[in-house]
């Protein structure tokens, strides 16, 4: 799909106008566009997947090594078991890629929240929203940098402040998890709550 867009680009558009919108840029040619795009990509895709590889490597390490033997066979209670899945869950989000996770939770995590008498629907919704969160919050903040990966590292710089309340300042980064850690709690609880009035 990226090189018909540069291909139509090549034949519709010779020439794109510079920032400042008074001169014109000459088109660098399709071959020139291709060879950097492919330069672009070629670290990033490299990156993302010696990530995965990692995050697996890490859930079989994580599997093997007994830390999932730690947890509580059975729960005396599904409030106390939720309570502890939210942690994990979000925990895991920080730290690993989706697809590493995703399996790391459906070997090993899953079972016990079965177990526990949490529904699976209601489980892997929860298991979505905690990654989310994880991805959200440092020390990767995995979704931040995709996004400043998005918008560039210029427009990235603009966007910080340095006057102003903690709040303001850092809005960017604590507005998102404010919003998925109040989603959070609703999808964990709210659903326990039901289950126990019926």
């Amino acid at each position: 799909m990226m090189l018909v867009i540069l291909i139509y680009e090549h034949i519709t558009k010779k020439d794109s106008v510079s920032e400042d919108g008074l001169t014109t840029i000459p088109h660098k040619g399709i071959e020139n566009c291709v060879r950097s795009a492919t330069n672009q990509t070629t670290a990033e895709i490299g990156a993302l997947l010696l990530l995965i590889g990692c995050t697996i490597c890490l859930g079989g390490t994580i599997e093997r090594s007994g830390v999932v033997e730690l947890f509580p066979a059975e729960f005396t209670s599904v409030w106390a078991a939720m309570g502890l899945l939210v942690c994990v869950l979000i925990i895991m989000g920080m730290i690993m890629e989706p697809f590493g996770a995703v399996i790391l939770v459906s070997q090993t995590i899953a079972p016990i929240a079965y177990n526990a008498g949490i529904d699976p629907i209601h489980f892997w919704m929860l298991t979505l929203v905690a990654f989310e969160l994880g991805y959200l919050s440092p020390p990767v903040a995995l979704n931040h940098l995709l996004a400043r990966q998005v918008v560039g590292e210029e427009e990235a710089l603009k966007a910080v402040l340095t006057e102003g309340s903690f709040y303001q300042r850092y809005e960017k980064i604590l507005l998102p998890l404010i919003t998925m850690g109040t989603v959070l709690l609703i999808v964990a609880f709210t659903p326990l709550f039901y289950q126990m009035m019926s």
